[in-house]
């Protein structure tokens, strides 16, 4: 079947009245969203602005919250004798055993007001920890070496060499042993003899902080942490509307020097 000459031409007319109106609405549309873009841009400043100033206030009332959560982790290191040891405590400390045992320690020395300092190898020279003390007269740092009361039978002069060493290999003043058990009486006089420190649960009952205060130093301190991440989440939105804010006024530039090329150019 062939299209005659007036069909074609037809279709050609009917094609280019399509082709014609999609141009326009294109323009037409094209027109619209140009006359709308500065309200639009105007719009979505004002709720960046506002989003902004509520993150602002979120922010600060989270650092506020933080503040007074470090106060009261400072009030609470004062009044550690205000949290007594009870035997259900005491019998607890006697099963702690490894890491359990050696976080509550290294943490109740935090709560005193050390600085503890990790060792860059793990067990080297079966030390734990270095914790320095430091008042206004003298500064000392102290290597410490935590057993639990299942460890105590390897505590022989081998290992009490082994101690020394790593004390002298970390320049520290002073070797502390910490177990929650009791040491043999012969172990203890050679622990003297080379001017050794040690704690027994005794000791650690009568100086170190309970673990109700622990647990109490504990919460706090979570509370702390979540207190910073959400002022941290909150802070970065801050920036990110900062963000936002400066690349719809670049964009506000740019659509006001359009708006008025195109005025003059009617004009």
């Amino acid at each position: 079947m062939q299209i005659s000459i007036i069909d074609f031409i037809l279709l050609s007319v009917i094609a280019l009245i399509v082709m014609l109106y999609a141009y326009y609405r294109y323009r037409e549309e094209k027109h619209k969203e140009e006359k709308l873009l500065i309200p639009k841009l105007e719009s979505y400043k004002e709720k960046f602005l506002e989003e902004r100033e509520n993150f602002i206030k979120r922010s600060q009332e989270l650092k506020d919250k933080m503040e007074e959560v470090k106060k009261e982790i400072e009030n609470l290191k004062n009044k550690y004798h205000e949290y007594p040891w009870t035997e259900s405590q005491i019998k607890y400390l006697k099963t702690m055993k490894g890491s359990e045992f050696e976080y509550y320690l290294t943490t109740a020395f935090q709560m005193l007001g050390f600085i503890t300092i990790d060792l860059p190898f793990y067990k080297d020279h079966n030390l734990d920890l270095i914790i320095k003390y430091e008042d206004g007269n003298k500064t000392e740092y102290i290597a410490v070496d935590f057993l639990d009361y299942t460890e105590i039978k390897k505590l022989n002069e081998k290992y009490i060499e082994d101690l020394l060493q790593g004390k002298e290999k970390y320049e520290c003043d002073k070797l502390l042993i910490i177990t929650n058990g009791y040491l043999d009486d012969n172990i203890k006089k050679f622990l003297i003899e080379k001017d050794i420190n040690f704690f027994e649960i005794d000791q650690i009952v009568r100086f170190i902080p309970s673990l109700n205060f622990f647990y109490r130093y504990e919460e706090l301190k979570g509370s702390f942490h979540n207190y910073e991440i959400l002022h941290k989440e909150a802070f970065d939105e801050v920036i990110r509307r900062e963000h936002w804010l400066s690349e719809i006024e670049e964009q506000l530039i740019k659509a006001l020097e359009k708006k008025n090329e195109s005025t003059y150019n009617r004009g």
